[in-house]
């Protein structure tokens, strides 16, 4: 009787812990954060926008040749490439500024009567222009037409270094952001605490594509006329968000 006694109160005692346990941590896990008060906020936009001459351009065009062997038309590709490097350079563009951006080598195929007729291997280097002198964008588009280049794909005017004219629009924004606040905080009869939160993006329209082969070259008895090539102006904008506590 004794052992089976002290058996029920341990097992008793065991059911009581267990209970109190369960009790503590469910208790914990329903009312965490129950006693945190919610603050009181605003969110008030600024933005800040500018128009920034460009002062560098780029284009790319490519050259593509069609052979009986890929032999024969890497050869004609890299012959011309070559010309055309030395051109360029000739007239003040940097070879850092010259850059392979893609070069393909396949075959071709033709159809008669339903059957696929071989062709010849097609190659085609296309390449960008960096020119970062804008006086020179006009010598740099004759010495490309004169080489007679199979592709142009686009020009476009931008800025450079952009990290300046960011950062000063964005303190522009900010200061719009707490005018803003304080014009709304006065309206509402209510009082500015910290800064709780923020976020910003930019909005910028700095890659500007101008125009293609058709119409960025005229010729005249086989000369190249002198490209008139306005550059215009690259707009800058830039948005944030600031959340104020307000008591």
């Amino acid at each position: 009787m004794n052992i089976k006694s002290t058996t029920l109160t341990n097992i008793f005692i065991i059911g009581i812990f267990v209970m109190m346990a369960y009790l503590v941590f469910s208790d914990r896990d329903v009312t965490i954060n129950s006693s945190a008060e919610v603050d009181d906020t605003i969110a008030v936009d600024g933005s800040a926008e500018t128009f920034v001459k460009p002062d560098t351009a780029s284009v790319s065009f490519s050259i593509t040749k069609k052979a009986p062997t890929t032999d024969i038309a890497m050869n004609s590709v890299n012959e011309r490439m070559d010309a055309l490097v030395g051109e360029l350079t000739a007239i003040g563009v940097d070879e850092k500024d010259i850059k392979t951006t893609n070069y393909s080598v396949h075959p071709e195929y033709s159809y008669n009567d339903g059957e696929q007729v071989f062709e010849g291997y097609r190659v085609t280097q296309s390449i960008t222009v960096i020119i970062r002198d804008l006086d020179n964008v006009s010598d740099v588009l004759a010495t490309v037409n004169s080489a007679g280049v199979d592709n142009v794909s686009q020009l476009a005017f931008y800025v450079d270094d952009t990290d300046e004219i960011n950062d000063q629009l964005r303190e522009e924004a900010i200061d719009d952001a707490k005018e803003n606040a304080k014009k709304l905080a006065k309206d509402l009869g209510v009082t500015l605490n910290e800064i709780v939160g923020y976020n910003d993006y930019q909005d910028n329209d700095n890659i500007e594509p101008v125009y293609s082969k058709n119409a960025m070259y005229a010729e005249s008895a086989g000369d190249v006329a002198p490209t008139v090539t306005p550059t215009g102006e690259n707009e800058f904008k830039s948005n944030v968000t600031v959340i104020y506590k307000i008591q």
